[in-house]
C-alpha cells in the first residue's frame, strides 16, 4: 500500500498545526493511502554538521548520526509522499523542522554518488500556522526546498491559518488542509497512471466530518494521557 508521511514540527500534538495535519492525513486515507504521523519534538534530532561541504563528499544516506533523525530519514525514503506542518517562528518553520530539512541533505545528496535523490518523485504538501505574512513565507520556504530536493508539488499544496490553536475551527483552513491531503494523494495516483483528483474540492460536509474525527481523536488522547500531554511545552497552540 502507498504511504504518505505526516511530519509535525510543533511541540503541540493537537495544536493548530497538528490538527490541520491530521485533517490532511485523514483525507489521504479516504483515497486509499496508508498514513503515519511523526512528531519532531518527541526525541532529539542532531543538527547537521555540513558534511556536504567537505572536499571529499561524505554526506550520504543514512547520515552519520544514529539518532531519531536517522529513523525519520528512513521513513522519508520509504514513503511515497509527505505532508509537512509547522507553526511559524519568526517567518520560518520551527527549529526542529529546519534541522530535519538540513539532515535531509543526506537523501538529496545521493546524486553525488551516482544515484537519484531519494526525495525525487515524492509528492509533497505543507501546512503552516502563524501570524501575518509568516504563514506564507514559511510555507513557500518548505515547498521551495522540497522541490529543490526533487519532490513534486500538486495544485493547492499549501494550507495555512492565522488562528493558532483555534485553527481547527478555521473553516477555510480545514478545507484547504483536506485538499492538501487529497491532492498529494491524487498526484501520486496520477503519476502511477491511475485516476486521482487534482482540483480543489469545497465540501462542507466532508470538512465537518473530518474535523469531527480529529476532535474525537483529541478527546480520546486527553482521556488516555491527560490534557497536559497534548503539549510538550507552554500553552500556545500552533
Amino acid at each position: 500500500m502507498s504511504k504518505i508521511l505526516g511530519i509535525l514540527g510543533s511541540p503541540h500534538s493537537y495544536g493548530g498545526s497538528g490538527s490541520l495535519l491530521r485533517c490532511a492525513l485523514l483525507a489521504a486515507q479516504e483515497l486509499g493511502f496508508e498514513t503515519e504521523l511523526v512528531e519532531l519534538y518527541r526525541e532529539r534530532i542532531e543538527p547537521c554538521r555540513g558534511c556536504v561541504q567537505d572536499e571529499e563528499p561524505t554526506c550520504k544516506y543514512p547520515c552519520i548520526f544514529e539518532d531519531y533523525g536517522r529513523e525519520i530519514l528512513f521513513k522519508l525514503r520509504e514513503a511515497d509522499g509527505y505532508i509537512v506542518a509547522s507553526p511559524v517562528y519568526w517567518y520560518a518553520p520551527s527549529g526542529p523542522l529546519k534541522i530535519l530539512i538540513d539532515r535531509m541533505t543526506a537523501l538529496e545528496n545521493m546524486v553525488a554518488f551516482g544515484e537519484p535523490s531519494y526525495v525525487e518523485g515524492k509528492a509533497v504538501g505543507v501546512i503552516t500556522v502563524g501570524a501575518d505574512a509568516g504563514a506564507t513565507l514559511a510555507g513557500a520556504y518548505l515547498l521551495t526546498v522540497l522541490n529543490a530536493m526533487g519532490a513534486i508539488i500538486p495544485p493547492w499544496a499549501h494550507a495555512y491559518s492565522h488562528r493558532g490553536k483555534e485553527a481547527l475551527f478555521d473553516d477555510r483552513a480545514v478545507m484547504d488542509a483536506i485538499n492538501v491531503g487529497r491532492l498529494v494523494a491524487g498526484l501520486l495516483l496520477r503519476v502511477r497512471g491511475q485516476n486521482g483528483p487534482l482540483t480543489y474540492l469545497d465540501d462542507p460536509d466532508l470538512r465537518d466530518r473530518i474535523r469531527t474525527a480529529v476532535l474525537e481523536e483529541k478527546r480520546r488522547w486527553e482521556a488516555q494521557y491527560g490534557s497536559e500531554r497534548l503539549s510538550l511545552c507552554g500553552k500556545s497552540g500552533a
